[in-house]
Order: structure tokens, then sequence, then C-alpha cells
């Protein structure tokens, strides 16, 4: 009996949310890494990188803790077109595939917000590929949700206050 090897295989996962704000709105709440400790509840500081650039090539850098433990890790923009795009990939991941895209596109009423994600599935998972899927896509839906509380303005009458 001959042992079938399982390739490693490269997956696409793409999650979406309309919002009540401009792109430029949008924008302003996840290009900067300074903003990261709002949108992810395990970053505790987050930083351009000094001495990179304000569009392709900019390093972020972020602190994090998850499980008790610190982390640091380093992402870079591959590509950007401000308001509308941006590609990033975390420096020294040894999953070269593995990119993070954030797609603006401008809709009645506001902004739908896409988050694109590739990432390589290693041959020892790949028969639970679609939970892996499914993983990434709730990933992504609640990243998504979160910057729908932070971006759009709440609803009118609903300040919490009883009068």
């Amino acid at each position: 009996m001959e042992f079938e090897r399982l390739r490693d295989e490269v997956i696409d996962v793409a999650a979406g949310i309309d919002l009540a704000a401009t792109p430029g709105e949008v924008w302003a709440l996840i290009k900067p890494a300074e903003t990261a400790t709002l949108l992810d509840p395990h970053v505790v500081k987050a930083f351009r990188v000094p001495g990179t650039p304000d569009d392709v090539g900019e390093m972020q850098g972020y602190i994090s803790h998850r499980d008790g433990r610190e982390q640091v890790h380093l992402v870079e923009v591959v590509e950007e077109v401000p308001k509308r795009w941006a590609l990033i990939r975390i420096v020294g991941d040894p999953d070269e595939a593995a990119r993070t895209g954030y797609r603006l596109t401008e809709i009645p009423g506001g902004t739908r917000l896409e988050q694109l994600l590739s990432v390589t599935v290693p041959g020892t998972q790949v028969r639970a590929i679609n939970q892996v899927r499914q993983q990434y896509l709730a990933a992504a839906q609640a990243f998504l949700e979160r910057i729908k509380v932070l971006v759009e303005p709440p609803e009118q009458g609903s300040s919490g206050r009883h009068t």
C-alpha cells in the first residue's frame, strides 16, 4: 500500500459588510496602525514603523496578548489605492501565500467593505478544509461587525438616556 502525501492547499475567503459611512471615514478607521486597538481586542499597542512610507512599503507593528502570552508582529502594505484598496502581508510569515486585503466600494448611503484572506491550509488539515474556511470566515465577519459598530453613527433616539 502506497502512502499518499496530502498537498497543502491555498484557500481564499471573502466577507463583506455594508456600512453607513463614507469610504474616507472607513479608511480613516482601518488604515492607521494606531486604530488596531479598537479593531482587535487582543492588540494592546500598534504603530507605524518610523522611516517607512505612508503607502506601499509601509510597515506597521503590533503588540498583542493571546493565550496569556505577549506576541509581536509586523505587517507590510503590499498594494494600496487610498480609500479603495489595501493588501497586506505579515513580515516573516512562513505561509508565503498569506495575504489580507481590504476593498472599499462606494454604495448608495455608504460603503461596502470587504475583507479578503488568502492562506495555505497544510496538507494534514486539507480534509477539514471546509471547517478551516468557516473559522476564517467567522473571524472576518466578527472583525467587520466591530468596524460597523465603530464607524456608523448611533441611531437617533438610542442615546441610552431616559427622558
